[in-house]
């Protein structure tokens, strides 16, 4: 009755392009990830619209599964994940301005890294949550092991080493320090110098906060190479990104399931004679009369540009061959495989076939980038619907 009532309004509206999220795929990777190694809970990533998935859906799906907490970048990220009406704790990563702090009490807990910022959560936010940034080595956000001189004390201020920054936080009396973390740089190669260096290098920093005796309850480290390339962590938690949605940074684990398809429409279908150009600069001339689709999406809805002449499209289970440049909002295909289609036929843009030509691991190896990158360059304001 409803939907008859919002159709004689005039509400009812059919996308043309539209993003499907699978429930069961999102489900399947959390528990096969908090199998794969039964010494650490999974602590879902969140940040960047969860990796372009939909916060607003993901979150919800993720929570009923009692994680220990979730990890976002920004304050805003943990507010939409709040109005979703999430149970789980939140965990926010990245940098907050401080006069973000001061207008309401928040339920959130902190990455910290710098004494100054303590100082407003402590004046501000009484009695949060923080978790300890470690820079391991990565030489990205985080607290440094040693002062220049690689000695045990330092002298020359509180985000030079971690035992000056332990002592200044002492001085806080309204804050938690609850965790304490750290990020791999080359996480898939456990072998790696690098990569033992900073997990040695993190063991060392989880033994001087327990012997500053802070009460630290979540160890945890990133990201997703972390728990499926390297079982000796010496954490309780692992911060899990790609492998959440459904993918392997280097392809290897084929237990996991892709949780994410694009699909559009054909708007228009042409035939154009042979030596006819295709899109801006005629980046594309038809060696022979070719059939042409039109797909009202482009690179504004995430169809990657460097996919242009070289990306491919699902239609009718066959592979069309993008044809010029990707537009704005206008993607142009070749038609020759399935003469069978016509206006208003779905086409799949990205697959979660893993085997598919069109993939997100077999289009970002197209387009000569990462799967992390066309993912979350999925427009924000695509329909997402939860299946």
């Amino acid at each position: 009755m409803l939907d008859l009532i919002r159709k004689a309004l005039g509400r009812t509206s059919h996308p043309l392009n539209k993003i499907e999220i699978s429930k069961e795929a999102l489900i399947s990777n959390y528990r096969y990830l908090s199998k794969v190694n039964h010494k650490v809970k999974i602590a879902p990533v969140l940040k960047s619209n969860a990796y372009g998935h939909g916060i607003n859906l993901a979150g919800p799906v993720l929570d009923k599964l009692k994680p220990p907490f979730f990890a976002v970048d920004s304050l805003y990220e943990a507010n939409l994940l709040r109005k979703s009406e999430i149970k789980s704790k939140i965990l926010i990563m990245g940098y907050i301005d401080p006069q973000n702090l001061k207008v309401k009490k928040l339920p959130y807990a902190y990455a910290a890294w710098g004494i100054e910022f303590v100082q407003e959560i402590d004046r501000y936010q009484k009695g949060a949550q923080i978790h300890i940034f470690v820079d391991s080595g990565m030489h990205r956000e985080g607290v440094q092991m040693h002062c220049k001189d690689k000695s045990e004390t330092c002298t020359v201020g509180a985000n030079n080493c971690l035992v000056h920054f332990l002592e200044e936080l002492k001085k806080f009396k309204h804050i938690e320090v609850s965790g304490i973390m750290t990020h791999l740089a080359i996480g898939a190669q456990p072998a790696h110098l690098i990569t033992k260096q900073q997990i040695a290098t993190f063991k060392k920093a989880v033994e001087v906060i327990h012997k500053q005796a802070f009460p630290i309850r979540w160890v945890h480290i990133g990201g997703t190479n972390a728990i499926l390339h390297n079982k000796n962590l010496g954490v309780n938690v692992v911060r899990s990104g790609l492998a959440t949605y459904g993918y392997d940074p280097i392809f290897e684990d084929k237990n996991l399931k892709p949780a994410l398809k694009l699909t559009s429409k054909i708007a228009q279908i042409k035939i154009i004679p042979k030596g006819s150009g295709v899109g801006y600069d005629a980046t594309f001339i038809a060696s022979k009369e070719t059939r042409i689709g039109i797909l009202p999406i482009g690179y504004f809805d995430g169809v990657d540009r460097r996919l242009s002449n070289k990306g491919v499209v699902m239609i009718a289970g066959k592979p069309c061959k993008m044809l010029g440049y990707a537009s704005m909002n206008m993607t142009t295909v070749d038609l020759t495989p399935v003469s069978e289609a016509k206006v208003g036929d779905e086409v799949l843009v990205f697959s979660d076939y893993k085997n598919d030509p069109n993939s997100f691991p077999n289009a970002a190896k197209t387009a000569g980038t990462t799967v992390y990158d066309l993912l979350v360059h999925l427009n924000p304001t695509t329909k997402r619907i939860l299946d």
